[in-house]
């Protein structure tokens, strides 16, 4: 059994990704929620934003902090969903081919231009391949400079969100981690899905629960569909033997 702390965007991703590690490894570990906070009035509040703030503010400390954390980590994992390199301006600022006066000056996360909509940043990015396996590669980069420590860390990048990851387990789509917000295209389109009843439309722990063992049972499919999925696998079973 290992411990292993979990940094994600909100509950739903978390709950899924316990159970998928469970899997990976063979044996029931012990998880700790290091973000978002229980109650999603932590100090990082919760969805992207909260991950990148979380990672920048550990970074320094991030070795301490496995080690002095009761019980110690031995792993911990790193979410954040595809979608946001398709679709978020701030995590584009930095890159190679973004011209912007205020680039390495303001941090992406508090600049007004981008509040106002008056970002220069141009979507799709020239910088990345606009693809599955480019929005991992610049996700995956980005969050590891932020953190600035790879001992013990896993990052997972679901395309486009964990929600693929469940459409996935569920219909076997071809090419589904291609389809855009699934949660609203595929999986709450109706007021079912495949028996799981969601009122109005809204995401849950309690709904999120009930679509975990499907897609652990379904891992296989799932990763034959998803190339992320694979890369977390591979990325879970690398840091396991790391620990060994």
């Amino acid at each position: 059994m290992k411990n292993i702390g979990i940094v994600c965007e909100g509950p739903t991703d978390f709950v899924l990704l316990k159970g998928i590690v469970d899997v990976i490894t063979g044996e029931d570990n012990h998880y700790l929620a290091l973000q978002p906070e229980d109650n999603l009035a932590g100090e990082y509040g919760n969805g992207w934003k909260g991950v990148w703030k979380w990672c920048t503010d550990h970074s320094e400390i991030l070795e301490s902090f496995m080690k002095d954390i009761s019980p110690r980590l031995d792993m911990i994992i790193v979410q954040m969903d595809g979608d946001v390199s398709r679709k978020e301006k701030e995590v584009h600022c930095l890159c190679d081919k973004t011209a912007c006066e205020w680039k390495d000056k303001i941090n992406p996360l508090m600049c007004e231009y981008v509040k106002r909509d008056d970002c220069p940043v141009k979507l799709p990015c020239e910088t990345h391949e606009e693809n599955i396996q480019g929005h991992i590669d610049h996700l995956t980069q980005l969050i590891s400079s932020w953190l600035k420590h790879e001992d013990g860390i896993c990052i997972v990048i679901p395309c486009d969100s964990t929600d693929t990851w469940v459409a996935a387990a569920y219909d076997k789509l071809p090419d589904v981690e291609m389809i855009e917000d699934p949660w609203m295209s595929i999986i709450s389109k109706g007021k079912a899905y495949h028996g799981v009843r969601i009122p109005g439309h809204k995401k849950g722990l309690r709904i999120y629960r009930q679509f975990v063992k499907q897609v652990c049972d379904n891992w296989e499919n799932v990763k034959r569909l998803c190339i992320s999925a694979r890369q977390f696998e591979n990325q879970v079973r690398l840091c396991k033997q790391r620990d060994i």
